[in-house]
């Protein structure tokens, strides 16, 4: 059990779904259409939606007439305002039109039926919506009930790229069905060659987080998996985190006395007073006073942990991972800041011994 500052990851350098290249994508879903307007064609669409993320189609007649004359334009919700990403698409029945949006491959495809009356009518729309059920979304979100999936179990990858070299001092996989017999490389290179990383790690045992702990600047990384036995079929991610992490000066052993075994419980009373207990799942939280326990330097560092969990386009607050002692992958949890608020008020109001209490409550899978 190796003591020290325990170390915190706040912060993930993969900053956005297009930061991640996927060697596959099981497939979403895709929504029954919407018809507005006067026109009596009807539109149907194909997947499979293997989208990043979850989004809306919008298609409008810009050219009204029949079926093989009217045009149409299409764009979805991540399409710039006022624009669209095609104009004036003749309307036929095959080939069907095929729509990607901004490039992403997503694979859908329309196609028109005719029938008895004015087929397109100047304004005609159809919406619908997709999700990315299994997208590269999933492994950003920190949400322990999501996750991304392949289509395959014997060579699986992702790619990760920085758009710049960037220092890395600790990245994790969370949440995975990989087995025993599973093999997983953490690699890391300049350029996006893969034959011979100048990182490539392998993991001897597999445990749920993966973490590997290295001091490199390198511009990609990749992940990589076989699991040839593995009867699910899919491989399943649920997080990656490449991070810079933080450490505090205050020694850990202190934090190690103080956690507090949990549970997840709901609570039902129905009208007439019969309540019901659900349990969820066990979880471990972390009490630890403040007072003088913590230096300036953890004050300090633990006013900028404390903002960088606050989502401002979101205005969620983000779970961190804490790693109680580095050398022991099942101490390394995800938490939720509980008194992010009231600590951040008080410390920065004294920046001295305020009594608080730091709190942390275990981010469970339910």
């Amino acid at each position: 059990m190796a003591y020290g500052g325990l170390r915190i990851w706040n912060e993930n350098l993969i900053t956005s779904v297009s930061d991640l290249t996927l060697s596959s994508q099981a497939a979403g879903w895709i929504s029954a259409v919407k018809k507005t307007g006067s026109g009596v064609a009807s539109l149907t669409v194909y997947g499979p939606f293997e989208g990043a993320f979850d989004m809306s189609y919008e298609v409008e007649c810009d050219l009204a007439g029949e079926l093989g004359v009217a045009t149409i334009k299409w764009r979805t919700s991540d399409t710039a305002d006022g624009a669209w990403e095609q104009t004036g698409v003749l309307t036929v029945t095959t080939p069907r039109i095929a729509l990607s949006s901004d490039g992403l491959g997503t694979n859908i495809e329309l196609s028109f039926a005719g029938a008895s009356g004015s087929d397109f009518v100047l304004g005609d729309s159809w919406t619908w919506n997709v999700k990315a059920t299994y997208g590269g979304e999933r492994i950003l979100d920190r949400d322990r009930n999501t996750e991304w999936r392949s289509t395959g179990i014997t060579s699986e990858n992702i790619v990760i790229d920085y758009g710049a070299a960037q220092q890395v001092t600790g990245v994790l996989l969370h949440d995975h069905n990989l087995t025993d017999a599973a093999t997983v490389h953490f690699q890391a290179n300049a350029t996006d060659s893969w034959g011979a990383p100048s990182v490539d790690y392998t993991f001897s045992t597999i445990t749920d987080p993966l973490s590997y702990y290295l001091d490199q600047t390198y511009r990609y990384n990749r992940w990589t998996f076989a699991d040839a036995t593995n009867t699910d079929d899919y491989i399943r991610v649920g997080n990656i985190m490449h991070s810079l992490y933080e450490t505090l000066e205050k020694v850990n052993f202190e934090w190690g006395s103080q956690q507090i075994p949990g549970a997840r419980i709901q609570e039902n009373e129905s009208l007439p007073g019969v309540l019901r207990r659900y349990f969820h799942a066990n979880r471990n939280d972390l009490s630890l006073n403040g007072g003088e326990v913590f230096s300036n330097n953890d004050v300090d560092t633990l006013i900028d942990i404390a903002d960088s969990l606050k989502n401002s386009t979101t205005k969620r607050v983000l779970p961190m991972w804490v790693h109680l002692f580095y050398d022991e992958p099942d101490t390394l949890k995800l938490y939720n800041w509980q008194n992010i608020a009231e600590w951040a008020r008080t410390y920065r109001s004294y920046l001295l011994n305020s009594g608080i209490t730091l709190l942390l409550n275990e981010v469970v899978k339910v």
